[in-house]
């Protein structure tokens, strides 16, 4: 369904699986990344992230990697002048998740017939989060917006997704945007792979 998506979307969509094991279509890198950078990456070359190659603090929460809540707060409250309280309060809302061992992005159309995503990220333009929502409104599906400016591509994208199976809509962090390729006139959406399907028939 890779093809398919990048053909509503445009060409920055990448498909994920976690757990998956690795072939020769994957690279794993050998330096430590962000991952919003992998997804930017992903969107060209299939790659793993794991334990030893994920370094983004936030990321590694979301993930399950670490368990660094009270240091990310005060590293986050202090870099970016938002009260301790509001980010303590955010991640109560932000899903952790656990038992990921690897994270394939960037599935190839050939790799989606062997085996199955789990879901989708996709960086799209606002006014397609327009017709999207007008779209899943006719169908009674609700996407999760979650309204904070911080872990975007990695928790309120990425774990918000895997693990309540939503569409989540997210309109990016400052790490993303640095780092993760997110353009000026982008957002990012998070397709679970249950939804895929139906969107790419109610959109085409």
């Amino acid at each position: 369904m890779i093809t398919q998506l990048k053909h509503i979307f445009g060409a920055k969509c990448s498909a994920i699986k976690v757990n998956a094991g690795v072939t020769e279509f994957v690279n794993v890198p050998t330096k430590q990344m962000k991952f919003c950078e992998a997804v930017s990456h992903s969107f060209n070359i299939p790659l793993q992230l794991d334990n030893t190659n994920l370094g983004c603090p936030g990321a590694r929460r979301c993930i399950g990697f670490d368990d660094n809540e009270k240091q990310l707060a005060k590293t986050i409250s202090e870099n970016n002048k938002i009260p301790h309280r509001f980010i303590e309060g955010a991640f109560h809302n932000i899903p952790r998740i656990s038992n990921i061992n690897t994270i394939v992005l960037g599935m190839t159309e050939f790799m989606e017939q062997e085996m199955q995503p789990d879901m989708y990220i996709v960086y799209v333009e606002p006014y397609a989060i327009t017709t999207i929502m007008h779209t899943l409104a006719r169908h009674a599906v609700i996407p999760s917006m979650p309204p904070y400016s911080l872990l975007s591509v990695c928790g309120n994208i990425f774990s918000n997704c895997y693990l309540n199976k939503n569409l989540s809509i997210s309109f990016g962090c400052p790490e993303s945007r640095r780092y993760g390729g997110i353009e000026r006139e982008e957002v990012v959406m998070g397709i679970p792979y249950t939804l895929t399907a139906e969107l790419i028939r109610i959109l085409q």
